[in-house]
């Protein structure tokens, strides 16, 4: 029996740190979004012709409060959708067979799990910005989870779209057999 493997595209936000786009704590990389659009494309692309087979939306910092923190939360919609168009763009460019894993990040700044809410406080927020994705992509990527809490949420609101569901999470430094949080790997 043979299984196909999944190769996933690099950090989005690295990426475009190295070509130059401004990547403020507010917003992180949905900053390119909405200064340098062209370069998330183009990051996509590369990805895709050294080989990814999945690409990741540039959702990671499409955070509806980081978005109404920076003035901008009315483009929470928008923004998601841009990010989903792009990735569709780029393969469409490259005329390869890719799927899009539609980034659903942690609502409370990556590797803070004292800052995750309860499950029922955080899913609402999950499941808007996954309905939005859902239509343009083709599996939901819950990524650097640090928390139980937040990686339920997020895989709740994810699988309630009928779409695969990928969760993956940070472990702690000093004690890699548990998430940043203290919760046990095995847990998760």
């Amino acid at each position: 029996m043979s299984q196909k493997i999944t190769i996933l595209d690099a950090g989005m936000g690295k990426a475009l740190k190295m070509q130059g786009v401004e990547i403020p704590e507010t917003i992180w990389s949905a900053n390119a979004l909405l200064v340098a659009p062209e370069k998330v494309q183009s990051i996509h692309e590369e990805n895709i012709l050294a080989g990814a087979n999945m690409i990741t939306t540039n959702t990671y910092g499409v955070i509806r409060s980081d978005l109404k923190k920076a003035g901008i939360e009315n483009q929470f919609e928008t923004l998601n959708l841009q990010a989903a168009g792009l990735a569709r763009a780029a393969i469409k460019a490259t005329g390869k067979v890719v799927k899009i894993a539609g980034s659903l990040p942690p609502l409370n700044g990556s590797f803070r799990p004292d800052r995750v809410r309860s499950v029922e406080e955080i899913e609402p927020l999950y499941r808007e910005q996954a309905e939005i994705l859902a239509p343009h992509v083709d599996v939901f990527l819950c990524e650097t989870m640090s928390h139980i809490n937040e990686a339920i949420a997020a895989a709740r609101a994810a699988r309630s779209t009928g779409k695969p569901v990928i969760v993956s999470f940070t472990l702690h430094e000093q004690n890699p057999g548990k998430l940043r949080s203290g919760q046990s790997l095995e847990d998760a």
